[in-house]
């Protein structure tokens, strides 16, 4: 039936490192950490040098010692009660000044918000804006409610629709005016909750597989609260030149069980999409598939927070019915040192060997020379190989894990290092923060981080950074190149 098919070799390396995306409210009733019983406490925000308070962050100056102190009281303290079902703790928004508390939290273009918080006036009627600010605090993007309540806990509820473009926002409890108008004195906050409608798209546009296998179908992610009972999607083909019925099948609904997605490819929904294996020698086809409606409240908008929406994807469907020529998916031969170890990965396949006389889809190898792989399925028996060979590894590069920025002489500032009087010819450096954004980029050798953002010291925490690097070795005149991701962190 098939005389031959291709073989793809992958080689992987360890050191791959990912950050998932969720959304929400972290701490939303104050309650970490814990103060004893009637008691109120300042606090560092998540911006303040010494942060101790998860998720909150805060525009509150320097307080009682702190650089951006939030104030958290106990049930009972000066008589004040927190609200019956939110724990013992709560917010005072005035701790010395007017002033706001905020989260950061990625919000979609269009999508549907459902909120809700207890505010509660301290000394008569005070008033609080619940709203939304650009990532960087200068600009009020968009106001959901403003509470106006006395000296009793209010509940406010509701649901907006976001009109500012997708990405990362400070989402807000801000200060307006309290009862005695001493800044310093108003605005209890408690049960803070958001709640996402789901939003879906498509990972990502293009997708193919060769056909006797039918695989790496497209796949969809969610990001949101589905609720009791699922959502259902709903698709149609768009177009392509794959025949239905003859050439593939789709059920035009699925499912989502019920549950909170992140957003994250690790959980995703393949497409029901089924290819058909047959003997018609043809050329590569495709099919197109749109993602059309949902229902229970989902919204078919950018799930992943990147500025685009993905709600059409296209398959291509690989014929395997002549010989396809086979290839490498890396660069050949592999140059690796000494003490390293490969692996070679062959994809699409059922029944192969190796030129080691392993017969799994997977080897690893730790020396140098040609490995050759044999495929024996439909009928077709093809060939592929790879050459792993040594390089020049006296030249390493070598980048810290920590620095500590804090005019000590020591450690204050981040740069990779390159040992064993390696000449670095060329290095691009970035770096990034939690939330994916750009905080640090450097081309010039000579021109190290100082743990900064725009002039502004950033808070303890973990950064990611990427390097690539161009060097030459001391008795050779090989250039070696090279690319390094990992995380530092950073210290005060």
């Amino acid at each position: 039936m098939k005389n031959k098919l291709g073989l793809l070799i992958m080689i992987l390396f360890a050191g791959e490192i990912s950050f998932a995306q969720t959304r929400g409210i972290i701490n939303p009733s104050f309650e970490i950490p814990a103060i004893d019983i009637a008691t109120v406490q300042f606090l560092g925000a998540q911006n303040d040098p010494v942060p101790s308070i998860p998720g909150w962050y805060t525009t509150n100056g320097a307080y009682n010692g702190f650089q951006h102190p939030m104030e958290i009281w106990s049930t009972g303290y000066s008589g004040v009660v927190a609200p019956i079902g939110y724990g013992n703790q709560f917010a005072e928004i005035n701790c010395s000044e007017n002033s706001r508390i905020y989260q950061i939290v990625c919000l979609i273009q269009g999508e549907k918000i459902d909120w809700n918080f207890l505010h509660r006036g301290r000394a008569g009627f005070d008033v609080t804006e619940f709203n939304v600010y650009s990532l960087d605090g200068t600009s009020k993007i968009q106001v959901f409610e403003t509470a106006n309540s006395p000296q009793t806990w209010k509940p406010y509820s509701g649901s907006s629709i976001f009109t500012g473009a997708t990405g990362f926002y400070q989402v807000s409890f801000e200060s307006v005016s309290t009862a005695t108008h001493n800044p310093a004195v108003g605005n209890f906050l408690d049960g803070v909750a958001l709640s996402f409608h789901p939003v879906v798209e498509f990972i990502q546009e293009n997708y193919s597989g060769v056909e006797h296998v039918g695989n790496n179908l497209p796949r969809i992610r969610v990001k949101g609260t589905v609720p009791t009972g699922g959502m259902n999607l709903t698709f149609a083909i768009a177009g392509g030149t794959a025949t239905p019925g003859n050439d593939f099948t789709i059920n035009t609904s699925l499912v989502i069980p019920e549950g909170e997605y992140s957003g994250s490819s690790a959980v995703s929904f393949s497409l029901p999409l089924t290819i058909y294996d047959d003997d018609t020698i043809e050329q590569d086809e495709t099919v197109s598939i749109s993602i059309v409606a949902a229902d229970a409240g989902g919204q078919l908008l950018d799930a992943n927070c990147d500025g685009q929406t993905l709600l059409t994807a296209t398959y291509k469907i690989i014929n395997d019915d002549i010989c396809i020529i086979p290839y490498v998916n890396s660069s050949s031969p592999i140059p690796f040192c000494n003490g390293d170890t490969v692996l070679l990965h062959v994809s699409n396949v059922t029944n192969v060997e190796w030129s080691t006389g392993a017969k799994t889809l997977s080897i690893a190898v730790w020396e140098p020379g040609k490995y050759i792989v044999t495929a024996f399925d439909h009928n077709c028996i093809s060939k592929d190989s790879i050459v792993v060979e040594t390089k020049i590894c006296e030249c390493n590069v070598v980048v810290p894990t920590a620095f500590s920025p804090n005019g000590d002489g020591m450690n204050d500032y981040f740069r990779p290092l390159n040992a064993n009087k390696c000449k670095l010819e060329d290095l691009e450096l970035t770096v990034f923060n939690r939330y994916g954004d750009l905080i640090y980029s450097s081309t010039d050798i000579h021109n190290a981080w100082d743990g900064t953002f725009k002039g502004e010291p950033l808070p303890i925490g973990v950064y990611l950074w990427t390097l690539k690097y161009k060097m030459l070795g001391e008795n050779t005149d090989q250039q070696l190149t090279g690319n390094m991701t990992g995380n530092v962190t950073l210290l005060r």
